[in-house]
């Protein structure tokens, strides 16, 4: 049976995030700014392995056991197991270090060592946490459909994802356990339309702010990896599943990606309209 993937003009937001350390948890939010490089502070952060190699979840699972959380100027870091650290927002960041992301390189900035003695500990091995260095911030490629002028942080391919809500309800059928939001780490969860209608659209605005559809979001093994126990799945679910009925001629697409056009913030409540 084919999928009615209209839009209907009960369009909703219903959950936004921000991930300000690339591959550790997110944070739920009510309000955000929408700079270029996407959310405020989102994937802002990042943490390198003794080789300056930037790490994420596919390598280490331990990453999705830090919580961040925002408060009066700093970013707070906590894990089951250790007292929470604080990282000054407003701190001077100077020493600047190329580091490995994917296949290619970044600039970024060294956080301090009290913080990678923290993380560390967190991680059961040598790291640094960085941050992306503003003024030498990546670019979005030709083949994501990146054009001159289109940039981002530690973000793998695009400054800000989206899913429906839906879409996650019809994998579901599909699955014998159960997947949730955050397998997927979006930043924008949206209610009100049918599975897949996401993958029609072209543009997106959100109260004042407005957005272009780049390409819709392929999908990889950190899908698999269970974001509460941090274990990876032995059967590669949902990722085996979903390329069943979403693989195109060379990946698995779920969600899309979005660059913004017109920046601004956006609450919770806003409007949002897809075409």
């Amino acid at each position: 049976m084919k999928i009615n993937t209209t839009t209907p003009m009960q369009l909703k937001l219903k959950q936004l995030y921000t991930y300000p350390i690339k591959s550790c948890k997110g944070i739920s939010l009510e309000s955000t700014k929408v700079e270029k490089i996407g959310f405020e502070y989102d994937r802002n952060f990042a943490i390198i392995n003794a080789n300056n190699q930037i790490l994420t979840a596919r390598e280490n699972q331990k990453l999705l056991t830090i919580t961040p959380e925002f408060s009066d100027g700093s970013l707070s870091l906590t894990t089951s197991k250790q007292a929470p650290i604080e990282v000054d927002l407003h701190q001077p960041m100077t020493n600047t270090i190329e580091v490995g992301i994917f296949k290619d390189t970044a600039s970024a900035n060294i956080v301090g060592t009290e913080t990678d003695a923290w993380i560390s500990e967190a991680l059961q091995e040598k790291c640094r946490l960085v941050t992306i260095d503003a003024k030498q911030l990546r670019v979005m490629k030709a083949k994501y459909n990146g054009q001159v002028g289109d940039l981002i942080s530690f973000s793998d391919i695009a400054p800000i994802h989206l899913i429906s809500k839906a879409s996650i309800t019809d994998l579901n059928t599909k699955l014998q356990e159960k997947v949730t939001l955050h397998n997927f780490r979006p930043n924008i969860l949206v209610s009100g339309c049918n599975a897949y209608a996401e993958d029609n659209w072209t543009h997106i605005t959100i109260g004042d702010c407005e957005f272009e559809v780049t390409l819709k979001a392929p999908r990889c093994i950190f899908t698999t990896i269970n974001p509460i126990s941090t274990k990876v799945n032995d059967s590669q679910e949902p990722l085996r599943t979903m390329s069943t009925y979403r693989k195109t001629k060379s990946t698995v697409d779920f969600g899309i990606y979005l660059k913004p056009t017109k920046l601004g913030s956006i609450r919770i409540t806003d409007d949002i309209k897809g075409n």
